[in-house]
């Protein structure tokens, strides 16, 4: 089956306890290599809140083999209002089932989230990828607080930085159009963005792995409602 988490805590935390749990987590981050080769596979998260509960959709994709391997549908109750900051105590008990469903997890593990773009460092994706011990990837439309853009050399990406260093990078599948910021989650690092970005990207703003797991979780939502 799936992966499952190697570490475990109550989701359903005031805000206090939430922080004091980041502020834990994000030193056990790790920040390594994962070569352009072991991208082959991935499994990308789309996940949204819905009345009292949370919806999440993983799905896994070969680069050779579209459109997609296998994908899974959890929920779970919500227990933790949104709250900027705080997003993976909002959804990740339901992105935990969803990857625990599947027989075959990609080589980095995708989410709508920030990793290490983030105020305390630990992210949504910096979050998952401590409690599975498994490399993560944040992709987010735009930066919390804490967090900008230095230019690079490259006109189709630039740094995101913040007080203490880079932290990711911004894409830009246009230059005309806004980016999608990518950040370091867990066993990654600003190189395995860029192949990322490289690999999966193209010249479209999102992964398609991505887009078909938000237009599943929607239709799902939509059935649900119906």
């Amino acid at each position: 089956m799936g992966l499952t988490p190697h570490i475990n805590h109550p989701w359903n935390v005031s805000p206090e306890e939430a922080q004091q749990l980041q502020d834990r987590y994000r030193q056990a981050v790790i920040i390594s290599p994962l070569p352009a080769p072991q991208q082959n596979r991935i499994t990308a998260i789309a996940s949204a809140a819905n009345r009292d509960r949370v919806f999440a959709v993983a799905i896994t994709v070969y680069r050779d083999k579209p459109p997609y391997l296998e994908i899974t549908v959890a929920s779970a109750p919500l227990t933790f209002p949104y709250q900027s900051g705080f997003l993976a105590f909002h959804q990740a008990p339901a992105i935990l089932q969803a990857i625990a469903q599947l027989n075959r997890v990609g080589n980095v593990i995708v989410v709508n989230g920030h990793g290490l773009a983030h105020p305390r460092r630990c992210g949504l994706a910096s979050h998952l990828g401590v409690l599975l011990d498994y490399p993560t990837i944040g992709l987010a439309q735009s930066l919390l607080p804490g967090n900008h853009i230095q230019p690079s050399d490259d006109p189709h990406l630039e740094w995101v930085a913040d007080a203490d260093g880079t932290v990711g990078i911004a894409v830009y599948a246009q230059k005309e159009k806004k980016p999608l910021f990518l950040s370091i989650g867990h066993r990654t690092d600003v190189p395995s963005l860029i192949d990322f970005s490289r690999l999966w990207m193209g010249n479209y703003r999102q992964p398609e792995a991505m887009r078909i797991a938000r237009q599943f979780l929607r239709e799902h939502i939509r059935k649900i409602k119906e």
